[in-house]
């Protein structure tokens, strides 16, 4: 739901414009807001999930994105869906990492807890393309069924989960570092707020320059409570464990090749191959097709160590990345210059997502795997939204420097072309980064 949300919205953009009267520069919002509310809450969820109790910040958090769901497909007036999915996203922020420690919970370390989480990242890797598939789908009725599909949704998830997910209690005797926490909190959605919004107002403006620094003075003020805090956000035995730091490392690659990959491959689509919504969501179908393959077979490779899985879920990546920009085309069959190199892509995408995740909590006890599930998505999360700027940057810089020497569909192919260059750079460095990740944790 959490992840679906946020790729659904994508394709119903121009609807809910016209409907509520959004500007050209005002629509981003729309996306930017779930995003800060998501990635820039998570770390603090991931905490708070040790203390309050997975089970509770779970159930928490499917009650709060239920709610304002169903306040954004209520929304008349443009600020209302702004806040409503701002709230939106922290609901999912409590989801994500409360989830993902209930099945290292439940789950002792092993082939096991593999599985889980292969289901856990199945879903989570295939929900991205699946919304926009559906988001396709359901806007042909009304923008409003995005979100309203959301209810259904949340009222099983609740009463499946008062019913079935375990009673988990809380850490009694400690208590949340809310230092650490407004540090934390507020410099991350700064530093998301800056990168979404500097194409925009302008990469050296007064404005941005003010929100990297002001980021920047807050990360510093977290990083340095932690050094002191009897109760740290972030346990330091986390940062003791090199799975853990060179781990996370890569899911913010790995975020910020998913997210940023799918919304060139959106514009592309629409822009210079003219599909409306619903023909490009019936495009999109092998590809969540092909990440799902991926995230089954990714426990099976992961006997051969995570560092392994991880490195050819990554190399896989690379390699259908520089075929799909080498063939990107306006006037290319459709099945040569996206369905084939996108479905390999996201079968290597699909890898990555499953042996990014046992990466990150491998060997990671129970007191501080909330934390650890925290840290993970938070870095997978923030990882997509800063890397969506910055490769949307590059995109629109490319194409406005060729744009007076090619046609206008072949000045977008060529900076959609630049941007998947990039992302093959991520996965590229992410591929070496896993040479120093142990196979077992020390």
């Amino acid at each position: 739901m959490s992840v679906m949300d946020a790729s659904a919205v994508n394709i119903a953009l121009p609807h809910i414009s016209d409907s509520l009267g959004f500007t050209p520069t005002t629509i981003a919002w729309v996306v930017d807001a779930y995003l800060v509310g998501f990635a820039g809450f998570m770390l603090l969820a991931g905490r708070a999930t040790d203390i309050v109790g997975r089970r509770r910040l779970f159930i928490a958090g499917v009650v709060v994105f239920t709610l304002f769901s169903l306040a954004c497909a209520a929304s008349t007036e443009p600020w209302q869906l702004v806040v409503s999915r701002l709230f939106q996203g922290l609901g999912a922020a409590l989801v994500t990492p409360a989830a993902l420690a209930l099945i290292t919970d439940i789950f002792p370390e092993g082939p096991n807890r593999n599985k889980a989480i292969g289901i856990f990242s199945g879903m989570a890797g295939v929900a991205a393309p699946v919304g926009l598939v559906l988001g396709g789908l359901l806007t042909t009725a009304a923008w409003q069924w995005i979100f309203l599909i959301n209810l259904p949704i949340g009222l099983f998830v609740l009463a499946a989960s008062l019913r079935l997910l375990p009673a988990t209690p809380g850490g009694a005797r400690e208590r949340l570092d809310i230092f650490g926490a407004v540090a934390a909190t507020g410099g991350l959605i700064l530093l998301i707020l800056a990168t979404v919004r500097g194409s925009a107002q302008g990469w050296t403006s007064a404005l941005t320059i003010a929100e990297y620094a002001a980021a920047a003075v807050l990360i510093v003020a977290f990083v340095v409570r932690q050094r002191r805090a009897a109760a740290p956000l972030l346990p330091t035995a986390l940062f003791d464990r090199r799975n853990v730091v060179v781990g996370n490392v890569i899911f913010t690659l790995v975020g910020t090749v998913l997210i940023s990959t799918f919304f060139v491959i959106t514009l592309f689509l629409q822009q210079v191959r003219n599909f409306d919504s619903l023909s490009a969501a019936l495009i999109y179908l092998p590809v969540p097709l092909a990440m799902l393959i991926g995230t089954q077979v990714a426990p099976r490779v992961l006997r051969f160590g995570p560092h392994n899985a991880l490195a050819a879920g990554l190399l896989i990546q690379a390699a259908a990345l520089a075929a799909w920009a080498t063939l990107l085309s306006d006037e290319r069959s459709i099945v040569v210059a996206f369905v084939v190199p996108a479905s390999v892509w996201a079968f290597g995408l699909g890898m990555s997502i499953v042996s990014s995740f046992v990466v990150c909590t491998m060997g990671i006890d129970d007191p501080i795997a909330g934390a650890a599930a925290g840290l993970a998505t938070t870095t997978y999360q923030a990882g997509g939204a800063l890397g969506l700027a910055v490769l949307a940057a590059v995109a629109d810089s490319r194409t406005r420097a060729v744009a007076g020497d090619l046609s206008p569909a072949d000045a977008l192919v060529s900076g959609y072309s630049a941007a998947l260059w990039c992302a093959l750079g991520a996965t590229l460095l992410g591929a070496v980064l896993t040479r120093f990740i142990v196979s077992r944790p020390a």
